[in-house]
């Protein structure tokens, strides 16, 4: 069930290396209020984390610096490399994300459209708050030639996780839209382009 309320949510969601950042800021671009999931996340592994203590429950002490920062990089190596430590890890954030979320979808004026990047939009049900879902679909081929590229991240390490979400093929199949960005940024945006103005159309109607 959609947010009951005056805005509209579009929720995108895709693979690793896909492009769903670049995505996200192109709905900017046409006028949407955009917020990532992940960036919001990223905000409960800062040095102040409220969670610091069950971020080391979870992974034990060899996540914090001798300062006591969050090594976000050994938080990412454990959970992708053992199913129990990111499934602990999905069930402590998400809830925190997505009340994160709630709080600032409720802020945005009446009549706002507000583009939200879900890397796991399907897998968490967030899906069901949304009036419309994206999907930006690359083959897995091409997906790890752009993180290769992109450096950080060892090909064992693209194939957990991308092992560790939802077929991208069933993601197309559950989307309103599916965005397939497969050449450059000009090429995503017009695609983007005609899917904005199908949704302006629909809320009209």
């Amino acid at each position: 069930m959609a947010l009951a309320s005056n805005k509209t949510l579009i929720g995108i969601t895709g693979s690793i290396g896909s492009g769903k950042s670049t995505a996200l800021s192109i709905f900017g671009e046409l006028g949407a209020v955009t917020i990532s999931s992940d960036a919001i996340a990223r905000s409960f592994t800062e040095p102040n984390s409220p969670v610091k203590a069950e971020l080391v429950s979870i992974f034990g002490p060899n996540i914090l610096t001798n300062d006591g920062t969050i090594l976000r990089t050994k938080i990412a190596e454990l959970a992708f490399s053992d199913e129990t430590k990111l499934k602990a890890l999905n069930e402590l954030l998400h809830p925190l994300v997505r009340k994160n979320f709630l709080s600032f979808f409720e802020a945005q004026k009446p009549g706002s459209i507000v583009a939200w990047e879900v890397p796991l939009l399907f897998e968490t049900d967030a899906h069901t708050i949304c009036n419309f879902t994206v999907t930006i679909y690359l083959p897995k081929e091409q997906n790890w030639e752009r993180v290769r590229v992109r450096g950080g991240m060892e090909k064992a390490d693209f194939e957990r996780r991308t092992a560790s979400q939802m077929d991208i093929e069933k993601k197309k199949f559950l989307s309103d839209f599916v965005v397939t960005n497969d050449t450059d940024r000009e090429g995503l945006k017009e695609q983007i382009v005609i899917i904005y103005k199908e949704i302006q159309n629909r809320i009209k109607s």
